[in-house]
């Protein structure tokens, strides 16, 4: 969805709309309006002036003598137009650093705290996305010679995964040779992803005809022949999710709880990150296009990794009706020290 700018009168009064009925869950009328938000102008105004939203889309009134609804058109305005700029809570910095940036141990460990951090901090579904191994960061490579035809590689990738796999080589190695290979591989391909290297070898090799390169690339192409190992969804927070809705309807939330035990929608929106060239959080309002169970949630994930290159993602499913300042600057805020955490190893 694109929402073009407001400015103005426009923008402050569909602001402190959306944050009263963030608040109360109610309709918003102009006259609470004025008596709550402090905005120096008479109900009359700001009447006027929510009539103009209504034709923009931006609200919509459900009965003649009631107040008036964010859409949301509206709220993906004030998502990316107001909370977007908002900075981190005192509180909150302590809260996810206790959980996090205190704790011993790598990061890959570190990570599966993140769905408890931000599902108690901001009451919603917190997600962590580990791609599949083949799609993820080399940290490093090793290759060791266990006798002439078996080699133990050896991979660990930017999030601190390891995989060990025996390879069957075609041909015989010495222990120099390998030593060999893994010190070019690491020097030119640490930090890239490991389908990418692959390809880069074969290219490479295209461009200069090389027995080291043929070598190099075949050993990679069994050791990154990973199989069909899968994404992983970590998540945490369906009952508090489940809380927040204001949805009674018993067969709409056994849709929801439906769509949500199937992690293979969560981690296409969770992929989506990964893609996005939208920096630094990704903000989706109503997710509708995953599934109509879906459409009265919103999204807010960001990628993690660092300079070196893209790890996963991670993020928070809540009510459209959400928190966006502390929701967004939370999952900004994890994304950073993970950023970090990666950097450093």
């Amino acid at each position: 969805m694109r929402v073009e700018p407001l400015e103005g009168r426009k923008r402050e009064v569909l602001a402190a709309v959306v944050r009263a009925h963030i608040a109360t869950g109610a309709p918003v009328s102009s006259s609470r309006l004025v008596g709550r938000s402090g905005l120096p102008v008479s109900s009359a105004t700001v009447r006027n002036v929510m009539a103009s939203l209504e034709e923009e889309g931006y609200l919509n009134q459900p009965h003649t003598s009631a107040g008036r609804l964010p859409t949301a058109q509206a709220y993906e305005f004030y998502a990316r137009e107001i909370a977007a700029r908002a900075r981190l809570r005192p509180a909150d910095q302590k809260r996810i650093n206790r959980y996090l940036a205190a704790e011993e141990g790598d990061a890959s460990q570190l990570l599966g705290r993140v769905p408890h951090v931000l599902s108690e901090l901001c009451h919603g579904v917190g997600l962590v996305f580990v791609p599949p191994l083949a799609a993820t960061v080399l940290g490093q490579l090793r290759f060791v010679r266990l006798d002439d035809r078996r080699i133990l590689a050896v991979v660990v990738t930017r999030d601190g995964r390891v995989r060990d796999k025996v390879v069957r080589a075609r041909e015989r190695y010495r222990t120099d040779e390998l030593d060999c290979m893994s010190t070019y591989l690491n020097e030119n391909f640490r930090g890239w992803g490991l389908e990418a290297i692959h390809a880069e070898l074969e290219r490479r090799l295209a461009a200069e005809r090389s027995q080291f390169l043929r070598q190099a690339a075949a050993l990679c192409q069994q050791t990154f022949d990973l199989g069909d190992e899968p994404s992983t969804v970590q998540m945490e927070g369906m009952a508090r999710l489940v809380e927040q809705l204001e949805a009674t309807d018993p067969q709409a939330l056994r849709e929801l709880l439906q769509a949500l035990e199937e992690k293979e929608r969560l981690a296409r929106l969770l992929a989506d990150c990964l893609e996005s060239p939208e920096p630094p959080v990704r903000i989706v309002i109503g997710l509708e296009r995953l599934t109509p169970a879906m459409k009265d949630l919103a999204f807010i994930g960001a990628p993690y990794g660092g300079q070196t290159g893209v790890v996963g993602s991670l993020g928070l499913l809540g009510p459209t009706r959400m928190d966006y300042a502390r929701a967004i600057t939370a999952v900004r805020y994890v994304a950073t020290l993970f950023n970090r955490l990666f950097a450093e190893n």
